[in-house]
């Protein structure tokens, strides 16, 4: 659905091709999804036999075919659909340090808290990076701001929460045993 709901929203402000899907998807959402479009390709021609966008030739540079895809007005409809849809999703979003946090237990505090810290430094590296695309999209439509606040506000409350767990584990003691965080 994401995928779908992606290629559509892109599709609305302009023609593209497959590369450029790719690029914005990498460069631009990256950091919000883990899409994965390896193969925007299939996707693509999935999408195009559902009606949904329509595949056009043009001749590139040095006699290079490049294939353009626009929305349809099926597609329109579809990706209107699907924006409702993700709007009142109810889906939790999944987080693999829970998973590990599930675990704990079974790992030696020595372990957990020098990973943790990566984590942390990582989620500092994502707020500079949410930092900087704030000042460089100063201008531009609000909504790109409010998906920048929220991402922000995310990576504060988890590296609140990564220093929670850090003070847990400390104050359970032994650097040897396993983690007694329940």
């Amino acid at each position: 659905m994401i995928q779908k709901l992606i290629i559509l929203g892109f599709l609305k402000r302009h023609s593209a091709s497959g590369y450029d899907l790719k690029k914005f998807i990498k460069e631009d959402l990256g950091i919000f999804s883990q899409l994965n479009n390896h193969s925007i390709y299939y996707p693509l021609g999935k999408m195009e036999k559902e009606g949904l966008i329509i595949k056009r030739e043009e001749k590139g540079g040095s006699h290079v075919k490049k294939y353009m895809y626009s929305i349809t007005p099926k597609g329109e409809r579809e990706f209107l659909r699907l924006a409702r849809e993700a709007l009142v999703s109810q889906r939790r979003p999944f987080i693999e340090l829970d998973i590990a946090l599930y675990f704990l237990p079974f790992l030696a505090t020595n372990d957990i808290i020098p990973f943790l810290r990566l984590r942390s430094r990582f989620i500092d590296n994502v707020k500079r990076w949410l930092t900087a695309k704030e000042k460089e999209l100063k201008g531009y439509p609000p909504n790109l701001t409010l998906l920048l606040k929220h991402h922000h506000k995310l990576a504060d409350a988890e590296k609140e929460f990564i220093a929670d767990i850090i003070g847990t584990i400390k104050r359970s003691g032994g650097k040897k045993r396993r983690a007694n965080v329940s």
